[in-house]
């Protein structure tokens, strides 16, 4: 039978039946999937690319742990950064800058605010460490384990350029691809666009916490990655803009391994980083743990000197980050 000869009836029964059945998964406004899939696909692509295909690449590769973890952040850096144009063009119908990645003298200020924020506020928790009696200094200028295999001084900036690629490829991941869409994906009639902007938060900020599992030692623990989600979400969502949030995850991973030695509280995630201070701790494990109540302090810290910050600079503090969709202009 002909295509001429199909009843019209029946030929448009067909394509509304086929437009149902791709509701779930299909936004016809918009023209691209709807944004559960959107950070699913996006999620899948960088988890191939940054974790997976690194592994099999760098497996039969000798050399120190530190100089691994370098290649490996840089392969997630570069995966991050593809997935999110390639995937921002042809699906998410976005640029780079849209994401809040715009490099600028502004952004280069800001993030350059959030990593000395960062940088002053673990200081004040080793500083509560030291005096309360909970902590001693047991080295200076540490290389760390045997195996790091490098001097201190090149070990230190291995540790440096691997701390700020983590720090770009999981603020455009979890801040930009993930906060950004979900807060679209949230925003319906009932829900206003700060309630979808907070949803979307909300949904970052607990894939942030899952994918850190395996760092905690209990459920309460794992809220203190939770709370750092939350904390760098926050910042994105009053600025618009990744740089405070990449500037405070790159020296918050800097100083609390590399610099302050807060890590060494777990030695078997610190084993082998170099550092400038390392301190032993003695205290109760619930003030001086890793998600202790000195660091939970400390985060509450940073996110009010970042909203101090932004108060000043922008003269106000308010959600900038819309949840509504504009098709990318070419």
């Amino acid at each position: 039978m002909s295509k001429s000869s199909i009843p019209r009836d029946v030929d448009g029964l067909s394509k509304r039946a086929t437009r149902t059945l791709l509701v779930p998964f299909w936004n016809r406004t918009e023209r691209r999937p709807r944004a559960p899939w959107r950070i699913l696909g996006a999620f899948v692509l960088v988890a191939t690319g940054s974790q997976i295909l690194p592994s099999i690449l760098f497996a039969n590769i000798e050399v120190a742990p530190s100089v691994l973890g370098l290649l490996q952040n840089a392969f997630a850096v570069l995966t991050v950064v593809l997935v999110t144009v390639i995937w921002g063009r042809y699906v998410d119908h976005r640029r780079l800058i849209e994401y809040g990645f715009e490099i600028g003298s502004e952004w280069i200020r800001d993030a350059g605010i959030g990593a000395l924020i960062a940088f002053v506020a673990w200081g004040a928790a080793l500083a509560v460490h030291l005096t309360t009696g909970w902590a001693h200094i047991s080295a200076v200028l540490s290389p760390g384990d045997a195996t790091n295999a490098l001097p201190f001084g090149l070990a230190l900036i291995v540790f440096v350029v691997q701390f700020l690629f983590v720090g770009i490829w999981e603020e455009l991941l979890f801040r930009g691809l993930v906060l950004k869409n979900a807060a679209e994906g949230f925003h319906l009639q009932w829900i206003s666009e700060r309630g979808a902007v907070l949803a979307g938060l909300g949904v970052s900020s607990l894939l942030f916490g899952a994918v850190h599992a395996d760092q905690a030692t209990s459920l309460p623990a794992l809220g203190f990655w939770v709370l750092m989600g939350i904390v760098l979400g926050s910042a994105y969502v009053i600025t618009d803009s990744l740089a405070i949030p990449i500037g405070l995850h790159f020296t918050t991973n800097l100083a609390f391994n590399s610099v302050y030695g807060l890590s060494n509280v777990r030695p078997q995630s610190a084993e082998f980083a170099a550092t400038l201070l390392r301190p032993e701790f003695t205290g109760p494990t619930r003030y001086v743990g890793v998600s202790g109540l000195v660091n939970v302090g400390v985060v509450v810290l940073i996110a009010t000197l970042a909203t101090g910050y932004v108060a000043l600079q922008y003269d106000s503090v308010r959600v900038r980050l819309s949840p509504v969709y504009s098709a990318m202009v070419s």
